[in-house]
C-alpha cells in the first residue's frame, strides 16, 4: 500500500500504520479513526499457516458495539473514485464497509473492524464483500418487510399460526398433497 495515502475525510491527513489484529497491517487516519486495508494484505493474513487470532478490544457501550458508519460513499484514498458501500449483516449493529474494487482496498469507519471481528466475520471478509452475500442480505430485508406488512394486515396471531403450520408442513412427506386437500375443502 502506498505510503502517501490521504484520508478521504479531510483529504489532508496522512494515514498512519496501524495493526488491526495479530499482524494484520493497515493504515489509519488520526482525525476520524477510519482505517484502510489492502485486500491483498488481508488475504495473506487470512491464509497464513500459523493459527489465526483476532483481537477483541472492548467496544461495548451499554451492551452494544460502538460503530460509526459514515452516511455516504467516500472517495478511495488511492484513486479518488467513489467506493462501493457493502452491508455486513441485517443484525445490529448494521453497518457498511466501503470497497474500491479498482484498488482492492476496503475502508472501515471507527469500530467497524472490531464489530466485524466480534461477529465472527473477520476471517470471512471476502465472503461478506461478495455478490452472493449482498444478494442474501437484500432477500432477508425483503422477507422481513413482507412479514411486517402481513402482520399489519392480518395480525400477529394469524401470521404466527401460519408460521407454525408452514413448519409442520415442511416436516411432512407429502406437503403438496396436504395443501391440495385443504384447498379442495376437505
Amino acid at each position: 500500500m502506498s505510503s502517501t495515502l490521504r484520508c478521504p475525510c479531510s483529504g489532508q491527513g496522512a494515514l498512519r500504520p496501524r495493526t488491526l489484529s495479530d499482524q494484520l497491517e493497515a493504515r489509519q487516519c488520526e482525525a476520524c479513526e477510519g482505517t484502510v486495508l489492502s485486500l491483498q494484505t488481508y488475504r495473506r493474513w487470512r491464509d497464513r499457516p500459523e493459527g489465526l487470532s483476532v483481537e477483541m478490544p472492548d467496544l461495548m457501550i451499554h451492551g452494544l458495539l460502538a460503530v460509526e458508519d459514515s452516511p455516504g460513499a467516500r472517495a478511495c484514498p488511492t484513486c479518488n473514485r467513489l467506493m462501493q458501500r457493502l452491508r455486513v449483516s441485517t443484525d445490529l449493529p448494521d453497518f457498511r464497509i466501503d470497497r474500491c474494487a479498482h484498488c482492492q482496498l476496503v475502508w472501515f469507519d471507527r469500530g467497524e473492524w472490531e464489530a466485524l471481528a466480534h461477529s465472527g466475520l473477520a476471517h470471512r471478509l471476502d465472503e461478506v464483500l461478495s455478490d452472493g452475500w449482498q444478494r442474501q442480505l437484500r432477500q432477508e430485508d425483503l422477507r422481513a418487510r413482507r412479514e411486517t406488512m402481513l402482520r399489519e394486515r392480518h395480525g400477529d396471531a394469524c401470521i404466527d399460526e401460519l408460521t407454525r403450520i408452514r413448519a409442520w408442513l415442511d416436516e411432512q412427506a407429502q406437503p403438496d398433497e396436504l395443501l391440495a386437500l385443504l384447498r379442495a375443502g376437505w
